[in-house]
């Protein structure tokens, strides 16, 4: 999830240069930046005199860049578009080898679902689980009602059904992702 918000700002900035880079090339157009550069030709300026000079280190220079860029570009993308796969099992014995007890994902998210719902506030809950079966980590998805007391409703959260949902799991040190919405505004992510 914390993922989430350095792609946004990655995305974002490419954006904003996008927007400028468009922005300058109209500005250009209605002969902002002087008389008769909307009518120059488009190889007719310094840059393009620069590469025609230096073409001969330039242009394998330019497509090594272009090959790193175009790798960083699919990685990036790789991270944005794949998904964590669920968690389908937890291991809650105490030492994870023997006597193992195993617990199905989908019985757990029920309950967390059923123990969040209750507390005073809560409009909607959202689980998902993910991680390896000895080391599930949890990520909740809580939207208050519009009248809700948010910063009491994360205490009653952080008291009573965390702990409670780390006891039942015998995990006291199960990793819990909280993120708190009011229902048509903005989210204040904790956690």
């Amino acid at each position: 999830m914390r993922g989430d918000r350095s792609h946004r700002l990655l995305i974002t900035l490419l954006a904003l240069i996008l927007f400028a880079a468009g922005i300058a090339i109209l500005l250009a157009g209605a002969d902002v930046f002087g008389r008769g550069f909307s009518r120059r030709h488009l190889v007719d300026n310094p840059p393009a005199h620069f590469i025609g000079t230096h073409g001969g280190w330039f242009w394998p220079v330019a497509a090594v860049a272009a090959a790193i860029l175009t790798v960083l570009g699919l990685r990036w993308l790789s991270t944005v578009v794949s998904i964590e796969p669920g968690q389908r099992r937890i291991n809650i014995s105490p030492d994870g080898t023997a006597e193992r007890t195993v617990l199905d994902s989908g019985a757990l998210t029920t309950a967390v679902r059923a123990e969040v719902g209750d507390c005073p506030g809560v409009d909607d809950v959202d689980t998902r689980l993910w991680g390896s079966p000895n080391a599930p980590r949890l990520a909740l998805s809580v939207t208050a009602e519009p009248d809700a007391d948010i910063a009491a409703l994360r205490e009653r959260l952080e008291a009573l059904a965390l702990p409670r949902i780390r006891y039942a799991l015998g995990k006291p040190d199960l990793p819990v992702t909280l993120d708190l919405t009011y229902r048509g505004r903005r989210s204040a992510r904790i956690g």
